[in-house]
């Protein structure tokens, strides 16, 4: 299984230890994974005076792509929020497969 994260920025060392233990779980839900991409980015959005750090998943599996992004306040949040609309996905493309 591939891994790839990519950020216009440096990503720290706790931040990458969460996204790997999250995308570990991942495996636990469906084993035949071919590659995980994870992007963050942080957004500036100045008409509404917030910021927003996004995060999107794109899991591939044989025969189909799945795609989940979350924006939050914190990475942490958007990290977490997007790794259970993955494993949502992952359970849902598991039953369809049965």
């Amino acid at each position: 299984m591939k891994y790839q994260l990519e950020a216009p920025f440096t990503v720290s060392e706790p931040m990458q230890i969460l996204l790997q233990e999250k995308t570990d779980r991942f495996k636990k839900f469906f084993d035949r994974i071919t590659s995980i991409h994870v992007f963050m980015k942080d957004e500036i959005n100045r008409f509404h005076h917030k910021d927003d750090r996004t995060v999107e998943i794109r899991i591939e599996v044989p025969g189909q792509s799945l795609f989940a992004a979350d924006s939050a306040a914190t990475f942490e949040k958007a990290i977490i929020e997007a790794a259970h609309k993955m494993e949502r996905q992952l359970k849902r493309y598991k039953d369809n497969l049965r």
